[in-house]
């Protein structure tokens, strides 16, 4: 018989708390269209994407810009992305939850807008 193995729920939690998660969930955001370029001197085709999308979503090789779709912040300067949800507007999005879009939302509040939560 393998070896069992017991897990206890201990007391702290590594998500973020209510006080970052209430502001997250109101917070004002747009979605914008943006063109990527090839990069600087890049004269063969070069891959568009994110890491962590690219094993459900595959790769983009393209040696022109690509249109995107990012959620991005409403009240910062120039609407700095919170994340991409479509990395190619010819292509499929991203399939994202909400739960996906709180959770950059959150990443970004804690960059970009610490002044908001009092922690």
């Amino acid at each position: 018989m393998a070896d069992r193995i017991s897990v206890v729920r201990g007391p702290v939690t590594i998500a973020p708390g209510p006080e970052w998660v209430s502001p997250a969930a109101t917070w004002p955001v747009v979605v914008v269209e943006r063109m990527t370029q090839c990069p600087e001197g890049c004269n063969e085709p070069h891959v568009h994407g994110t890491r962590r999308r690219a094993h459900e979503e595959g790769v983009r090789e393209t040696a022109g810009p690509l249109s995107e779709l990012h959620l991005a912040c409403a009240r910062c300067p120039g609407e700095p992305s919170v994340m991409c949800l479509s990395p190619d507007t010819d292509g499929a999005p991203y399939h994202v939850t909400s739960a996906d879009m709180l959770s950059g939302i959150v990443a970004h509040l804690h960059r970009s807008h610490r002044d908001v939560v009092s922690s």
